[in-house]
Order: C-alpha cells, then structure tokens, then sequence
C-alpha cells in the first residue's frame, strides 16, 4: 500500500456515501454520507474509517439547506484525536465494510 496515487482518489458508491483515502499506509478513509431530509435540507455526515482494525470514528456533522450550511460547533477534527469503535450496528458496519472494501478493490489493482 504505498502507491501514492490512490491517496486522492475518490469513488461514490450507490449508497450516498463518498470515500476517500486519508492515508494508506495506515488504512484510513475519510467516508461522507449524505442523508436528503426534503424540505428540511441534507445530513452530512462524516467518518473516518481505520480498516487495519476495522473501527469508525464519527468526525464531522453539517445540514445543509436553502440558506446555507450549517455545522457543529465543534472544530474539525484531526483523524488522531477521534475516539474510534468497533461499529455494531448494521448501519455503522456498511459504512466501515464499503470503506474497506475499496481499500481491497485499490490494493488489487495497484501495479506490481
């Protein structure tokens, strides 16, 4: 996993979500999941996947309507200071499973 390459690539899968390497070396992804609320706006939400242990950390919140976007008050968080868990929810394990899998499908298709 030191093909550098890979480290801005980003691919959309049929679920909302949004993925992203942080850095593959260490096997984080940065996931962000889009939920469409109608009249009330969108949820986005993001995480950050460590598919070396297979654990999620939550690690951002935002809505966005018609007057704009709207976030925590919480700063952005850095992927070292998150607190991560074994996700046990069927929700929280697609997240980490898509993540990791893209992870495979990378690894798979990197040059020898």
């Amino acid at each position: 996993m030191t093909n550098s390459v890979f480290a801005t690539e980003i691919v959309s899968t049929q679920n909302q979500l949004t993925i992203a390497a942080i850095n593959n070396q260490k096997e984080l992804f940065s996931v962000r999941e889009l939920h469409n609320m109608g009249a009330s706006g969108v949820q986005e939400i993001d995480y950050v996947v460590n598919c070396s242990n297979q654990t999620l950390a939550l690690s951002g919140f935002a809505l966005m309507t018609e007057k704009g976007r709207l976030i925590s008050n919480e700063p952005a968080t850095q992927s070292a200071s998150l607190a991560f868990y074994k996700p046990v929810i069927d929700h929280g394990q697609k997240i980490t499973k898509s993540a990791c899998n893209n992870l495979v499908t990378m690894n798979s298709s990197t040059p020898k």
